[in-house]
C-alpha cells in the first residue's frame, strides 16, 4: 500500500512540475504586426540601423544620446519626416507614406543577451501603443547596458501619441 501512495504521489509531483514548468505560453499582447517590408526598404535598414550597438557601430541617424531609462522613437509619415532622421548624405528607398507609417527608434537593455521576437502597434485606445518582444538568450552575457534599435513599416496609423512597450519572454 505505501509503494503504491509512494508512486503516486511521485507521479502527481512530476506531473505537476511539468505543467509548472511549462514556460512556451508566450504573454498576450495586443496589435498589429507590420507589413512586409519592400526588399530595398529592408536592405537599407539592414545596412544603416544594426539590432543592437554592441556588436555594430552606432548608426548614423539623427538619434538623441538617451539613459538607461530612455527610449526614443520615430512616427514617420512623410519623406521629410524621414529625412530629418536618416543618416546624411545617404539615398534613402522610397516608401509610400500616403499608405504606410514608419516607426524607428532605440531603447536600452541591460545587456546584450536578447533576441529580438516581433513587435505590433495596438491602436484600440485614445494612444498607440507599439509592443516590442524580446527573448532573452540562455547562458551568460557581457554585463555592458546595450542600445537596440528597432524599425517597422506599418499600414498607414492614426495620428496618436505612441508609447513604446518592452515585453521579456
Amino acid at each position: 500500500m505505501k509503494t503504491h501512495i509512494l508512486i503516486l504521489t511521485t507521479a502527481l509531483l512530476m506531473l505537476g512540475g511539468f505543467v509548472a514548468c511549462n514556460d512556451s505560453e508566450e504573454p498576450e499582447y495586443i496589435g498589429t504586426p507590420p507589413v512586409t517590408a519592400p526588399a530595398e526598404v529592408s536592405a537599407f535598414f539592414k545596412t544603416y540601423l544594426p539590432p543592437s550597438s554592441s556588436s555594430h557601430p552606432e548608426p548614423e541617424f539623427n538619434f538623441s544620446e538617451i539613459d538607461d531609462r530612455d527610449i526614443e522613437c520615430f512616427v514617420i509619415n512623410s519623406m521629410e519626416e524621414f529625412e530629418a532622421v536618416a543618416p546624411p548624405a545617404v539615398e534613402l528607398p522610397v516608401i509610400d507614406f500616403d499608405k504606410y507609417t514608419l516607426i524607428i527608434g532605440q531603447h536600452w537593455m541591460g545587456h546584450p543577451g536578447y533576441s529580438f521576437e516581433k513587435q505590433a502597434v495596438d491602436t484600440e485606445s485614445d494612444k498607440m501603443t507599439l509592443n516590442l518582444v524580446y527573448k532573452q538568450l540562455k547562458g551568460g552575457t557581457p554585463a555592458i547596458m546595450t542600445i537596440f534599435y528597432f524599425w517597422g513599416l506599418y499600414d498607414k496609423l492614426p495620428e496618436k501619441t505612441l508609447t513604446v512597450n518592452k515585453i521579456i519572454i
